[in-house]
């Protein structure tokens, strides 16, 4: 296609090429014209300046006038004579176009000889009008380019030339190269031989045939690269002849040198069937065995193309017959063998198959026979396998026999069996050692099998799997949808052949019967049928296992039905001696289990551990099969040999609840007790499982009707574990490890004990509470009956109480809302929440429980009665109090000793409570039992603060007495301390002329009673303040008369005198306790001022300390103390 768009494109080119020489030529004869007529005008012949206009008529005229004499009588001068015929022509014209005739002036005629009048009459009508017809024919052109030369007319041998070089083709190439070579046109010629050389492959031998061989050999010396091929190409011998004269001294290297194509010369000579050509190339040193740049042979080349008469003239000529292609390893008989083979073909290969080699292999590692083979080349498949010299068990690169190819790929059987005949392997190996028999029952081809089993192959042969031909077609079956008559046939071929059923592959280690029985009952069918004798039902594969199990593990139960009844034993054991009843069951199947049992198979077998076919199917998961074991009698509770469990629990731990499910329908036990992990107590199975956090399964004994308040038990009653809690139930627990289904599942049981109390008393509720669990306690508090939450564990704290300890205010509300009266509930020592929470100071809670409106006033209940107030001012929480009292709290209540909230704040020195109190309303003079108020047990506790707030900022009365008419003072000497000196002092500041005589109900003065109690700094200081030193009670008693342990108090007082101190008064003498009488005066001393008899002042003497200078009265031990300055205390 390409070709022809080029050639059109040419032919458009040239006639372009014409059109444009036509017009170049009209061109030359007006401007010829134009030069003529200006030469004219001017006179001169090389000056055109003078105006054309002048003389243009002439010339035009002129010239149409020449054109038109020609041939004519007027004017004529000259007649020419052209092959016996006459024309008229003119002297002038002829001389003005050539001077081949000479000088014209004394001739009359001119005789033109060798010139055809046709080309005579076109040179004559030329000269007249300058016109020659560029549509002429190549002879016309050729004809007048010829008479142009002779007859020395440049312009038209130029014109003819142009245009016989535009119209050069390959049609007329070579004719126009001879003329110009004639004629020596060396640019005509140069065109040619350009166009040849550019065109060579488009030219044919013809367009050669009648040139002249030296020119035609002269033209491809000048134009061709390869002159010898370009000559057999254009089948000239004569040419040939010259080119191997010319080259004798070179023959060997030019008649074996390629072109650019790369073609040999013989490879032309061969490919033209010119073998006169190729012998006489031969005969000049051409090499028959010459290889081309593909590594072709000239032989190897002529049998490809099937060129009979180029085979003999090499096979005749002594080229190599061994020939081998280097690239493909293909050898002639290949290629032979590789196409339909004609009959002229197939006897030359017959006359020279001796100079084969028959066995030499291609690249593919193909023999020419396995090629025959594929490419079903009888012919030629006769050829060779009737030589005795052919080896037909060479393989291909995939292994494949001849016989292989033949029989199972080509399925001929004829090519078959001559190839068994000329001696072929029927038991050849491939590299995985399958025979063909192999290979023909996996392809189901009975054909193939039928023919090796006549051949006699090994029907036995084993490949690297030790797999037979039977192991082989068996494992097909076993993949395939059906099971054919025909597949039928094979295998009974097979076992008809001597297939021996005993033989075990390597992989599976299985026998024939084995893989049998796993495809189907046909199959297996088929082989009974085949083995009259029977079949070996107790061999066992390398796994132990037998045809019987082989098929009920392939759920082939059928062909299992069909093993029974050949024999098989329903109860055989394993090699291991299990029974293959508990293998299944350990191997999870129950359809074999169902199978087996249906089949009387004997339920009472165990496993090598001594389990009994329930207990293995429970821990299996296989529900089906326990239920079909439970309805079969099997025993539902028997424990388990080491954990002493039910097989139930066995499921409930496998998450098994189908399986757990089904225990319970036939009626097993739910309770289970058997020893713990730890082996400390026995439990249930419910404690057993929320001990181990397995809320599925409490839950589902819960639901299926379990004891719920079962506790552990002691494995030893009489050395119970102390680490158990022997009363806790599955709620307990369930509540401490936050196991909210079981929890849930308790509370929602009817015959839940909700309330049941472990060893601690707690019940489940105190543990949700301490825990912080909201969710367990609100599932608690869901609870019908909210009694429950009164439960008080040992220490009397209830679940409010624990959540209130630890500021669990959610809580407490919730069982608050739950429980109204919850709050009030008191603890072994009779306090309330409120209470509680007082004295922990925890002011949150106290708001809390105040935000329910509890009663606040509600006193402990216990032998003192103390109200929240009370024991508030004992902790000494202002804010608690303000809440308290905001609450409605009683300020003024009392306690079964009559004190009141002030009593206590006052007595713990809390001064702020004590003001908050009075501020509040409360009555410090209210007396306990004693009598005491609020200040009296202030100063009594030494509280300073407290009892200065009391008397600056309350309207309670200072000398107010108790019952034993003591006031504050009184209460003050009896502390001991140097608190009560502070007291005192405090006291005297705020009130200054406070009686200091005033006398209990014993008469004691604070003095006397603070000396009594050793208080020195109190005596001393009392002293300062005037009270009397010599003060006796109702007994007499006075500092002088107690007894004590040592009188040193008694003698510092006294020697530490410095002002006269207030004289005592009586009825009785101090020292001698002599009644006064009218006769008996009274006395007192002046050191120590107190009353004495006159005997017993007897001494006196100044007391410069006094500034008493006179003798004054002292008492005895005044006396010493005076003039000794200390005195013998035994003296006294």
């Amino acid at each position: 296609m390409v070709i022809g768009q080029m050639r059109s494109h040419l032919d458009l080119l040239r006639e372009e090429y014409s059109q444009l020489q036509a017009k170049h030529v009209d061109l030359q004869r007006r401007f010829d014209v134009l030069s003529a007529s200006r030469r004219i005008a001017n006179g001169t012949s090389g000056s055109f300046e003078a105006d054309p206009d002048s003389s243009g008529g002439f010339v035009e005229k002129l010239v149409s006038v020449v054109g038109g004499l020609y041939d004519k009588e007027i004017y004529s001068d000259l007649v020419v004579s052209v092959e016996g015929r006459e024309i008229k022509a003119h002297k002038i014209v002829v001389a003005a176009q050539t001077d081949y005739w000479g000088d014209l002036q004394d001739v009359s005629s001119i005789d033109i000889e060798d010139v055809p009048f046709k080309t005579a009459d076109v040179i004559l009508r030329w000269m007249y009008t300058d016109f020659f017809d560029p549509k002429s024919e190549d002879s016309v052109v050729t004809n007048v380019l010829s008479a142009a030369i002779k007859f020395n007319l440049p312009p038209l041998r130029e014109r003819c030339e142009h245009l016989l070089i535009g119209r050069l083709d390959i049609d007329n190439c070579v004719k126009i190269y001879q003329f110009a070579e004639k004629e020596n046109l060396e640019k005509l010629r140069d065109e040619c031989a350009e166009l040849v050389a550019a065109r060579w492959n488009d030219f044919t031998a013809q367009h050669f045939a009648d040139m002249d061989a030296t020119l035609l050999y002269k033209m491809l010396k000048r134009r061709s690269k390869h002159v010898l091929n370009s000559v057999i190409k254009l089948q000239r011998e004569d040419v040939l002849f010259l080119f191997l004269v010319e080259n004798e001294p070179k023959l060997s290297e030019v008649t074996n040198d390629p072109d650019e194509s790369d073609q040999l010369p013989l490879d032309i000579a061969l490919n033209s069937r010119q073998l006169n050509i190729a012998k006489t190339l031969k005969e000049h040193k051409a090499d028959l065995n010459k290889l081309d740049k593909n590594g072709q042979s000239f032989v190897f080349k002529a049998v490809q193309r099937g060129d009979v008469e180029a085979c003999e003239f090499l096979a005749a000529n002594g080229a190599s017959m061994s020939y081998i292609n280097a690239a493909t390893g293909d050898t002639l008989l290949h290629i032979l063998a590789s196409s339909e083979t004609s009959e002229l073909l197939l006897h030359w290969a017959t006359k020279y198959i001796d100079q084969f080699d028959l066995n030499v292999v291609d690249k593919k590692s193909r023999t020419p026979l396995m090629i025959t083979l594929e490419k079903q080349n009888v012919a030629f498949f006769e050829l060779l396998i009737k030589q005795p010299r052919l080896d037909v068990n060479i393989k291909n690169a995939s292994g494949k026999s001849p016989l292989e190819v033949a029989l199972l790929d080509l399925h001929n059987l004829d090519f078959a069996a001559k190839l068994v005949d000329h001696g072929a392997d029927l038991d050849v190996l491939d590299g995985k050692k399958r025979t063909l028999l192999h290979k023909a029952v996996s392809m189901d081809n009975f054909a193939a099998v039928q023919f090796l089993a006549e051949k006699k192959a090994n029907v036995n042969s084993t490949d690297e799997n030790n797999a037979t031909p039977l192991h082989f077609y068996l494992s097909k079956l076993l993949a395939s949808a059906s099971f054919t008559p025909e597949q039928a046939d094979i295998l009974k071929l097979l076992i008809i052949s001597g297939a021996d059923l005993s033989i075990k592959e390597k992989s599976s280690g299985m026998t024939p019967i084995h893989i049998a029985v796993q495809r189907d009952a046909k199959v297996l069918q088929v082989l009974l049928d085949s083995v009259p004798q029977g079949l070996p039902l107790d061999v066992v594969d390398e796994l132990g296992r037998t045809p019987l199990w082989c098929a009920l593990e392939a759920n082939k139960f059928p062909a299992a039905q069909l093993l029974l009844k050949a024999g098989a034993n329903i109860n055989e054991k394993t090699p291991e001696g299990t029974p293959i009843l508990i293998k299944a069951i350990e191997s999870r199947r129950d359809d074999i289990i169902r199978f087996l049992l249906d089949n009387k198979a004997d339920a009472g077998v165990t496993s090598s551990s001594g389990a009994d076919c329930l207990r293995l199917a429970v821990s299996q998961g296989l529900t089906s099969t326990v239920d079909h074991l439970c309805k079969l009698g099997a025993q539902l509770d028997s424990p388990d040999p080491e954990t002493k469990l039910p097989p139930i629990w066995t499921a409930l731990t496998r998450d098994d609840y189908a399986t757990a499910s089904v225990l319970i329908a036939n009626g097993c036990d739910v309770e289970g007790y058997a020893p713990n992990c730890e082996n400390t107590c026995l439990e249930t199975m419910l404690l057993r499982a929320v001990d181990l956090n397995d809320q599925k399964a409490g839950v589902f004994l819960i639901k299926n009707g379990c004891n719920v308040n079962a506790t552990r038990k002691p494995i030893d009653e009489n050395n119970p574990s102390p680490d158990i809690d022997f009363k806790q139930t599955a709620l307990h627990m369930s509540v401490q490890w936050c196991l909210k289904d079981v929890t849930a599942a308790l509370v929602a049981n009817s015959n839940c004990k909700i309330d049941a109390q472990d060893s601690d008393g707690r019940a489940a509720v105190h543990f949700a509470v301490i825990n912080e669990d909201y969710e367990t306690l609100n599932l608690l508090l869901a609870h019908p009956d909210p009694s429950f939450l009164g439960c008080k564990d040992k220490y009397g704290m209830s679940p409010l109480a624990h959540a209130m300890k630890k500021g669990n205010n959610k809580a407490a509300e919730s069982i608050c809302r739950r429980l109204p009266h919850a709050a009030l509930q008191v603890n072994g020592k009779g306090e309330n929440l409120l209470h509680t929470v007082i004295k922990s100071e925890d002011f949150e809670s106290v708001l809390f429980l105040l935000g329910l409106q509890i009663d606040v006033n509600i006193p402990v209940q216990n032998n003192e009665r103390l109200t929240a107030l009370h024991l508030c001012s004992e902790v000494g929480n202002e804010m608690i109090m303000r809440n308290l009292i905001l609450a409605g709290a009683e300020v003024n209540a009392q306690s079964i000793e009559g004190l009141t909230s002030l009593h206590v704040a006052a007595g713990r020195n809390h001064n702020e409570l004590v003001r908050i109190l009075i501020e509040n309303g409360a009555d410090p003079n209210i007396g306990d039992e004693d009598g005491n108020n609020a200040l009296h047990f202030a100063v009594s506790k030494g509280s300073l603060e407290s009892v200065q707030v009391l008397l600056t900022e309350s309207p309670v009365d200072p000398v107010a007495v108790n019952k034993k008419k003591q006031n504050m003072l009184h209460l003050c000497a009896i502390t001991i301390g140097p608190g009560s000196v502070e007291m005192f002092r405090l006291i005297m500041e705020l009130i200054p002329n406070y009686p200091l005589e005033s006398q209990d109900l014993y008469g004691n003065t604070m003095f006397l009673l603070a000396f009594i109690n050793g208080n020195g700094d109190l005596c001393r200081l009392a002293l300062k303040y005037g009270a009397c030193l010599a003060a006796t009670n109702h007994t007499g008693q006075s500092i002088f008369k107690v007894d004590t342990p040592t009188k040193q108090l008694l003698f510092g007082l006294l020697d530490k005198l410095e002002a006269e101190p207030k004289w005592a008064d009586g009825d009785f003498c101090s020292d001698c306790e002599a009644r006064f009488t009218l006769t008996m005066r009274k006395h007192h001393c002046r050191h120590c001022g107190r009353l004495v008899c006159a005997k017993c002042s007897e001494h006196q003497l100044p007391i410069m300390k006094y500034n008493l200078s006179k003798n004054v009265r002292v008492c005895h031990m005044c006396f010493d103390i005076l003039t000794m300055g200390g005195v013998d205390e035994y003296q006294y």
